[in-house]
């Protein structure tokens, strides 16, 4: 029985030396792996566009999004109806039930080459109160 030990003696110790090494690499690290690099957070370049003169309705109505939330319906010279949401003219703090022609320059992010749908005023070239429907 003895010599039955001794013959598995050294497999026993080639494997348990082959387990110890693997258990305690499975918890390093490669010396030779890259720690992650996070991508870089994108921060917009905003510049105005061109000035555009808008006519600003005088009731808001539900902006058609996800979120809850009232919006503005603007006419541009073309005659297109869109939607603003509320407070996405900078400056501007319209009174419900008075219509106004305002100045106003697209907010553009420089980077996408688009617009972000917010406006900064210019001027309020006019106003005038409205009936309500």
């Amino acid at each position: 029985m003895i010599s039955a030990y001794q013959s598995i003696k050294p497999s026993l110790l080639l494997a348990g030396l082959i387990s110890a090494a693997t258990l305690l690499s499975a918890c390093q690290t490669s010396p030779f792996a890259k720690d992650p690099v996070p991508e870089p957070r994108y921060i917009p370049s905003i510049v105005l566009g061109e000035a555009q003169t808008l006519t600003v309705m005088p009731n808001r109505v539900a902006c058609a999004s996800e979120l809850p939330m009232q919006c503005l319906l603007a006419k541009s010279k073309d005659g297109s109806v869109f939607q603003i949401p509320y407070d996405w003219i900078d400056d501007f703090k319209p009174a419900l039930g008075t219509e106004y022609i305002i100045s106003a320059r697209p907010q553009i992010d420089e980077g996408q080459q688009s617009a972000t749908g917010h406006w900064t005023l210019q001027n309020i070239l006019s106003q005038r109160m409205v009936g309500m429907p």
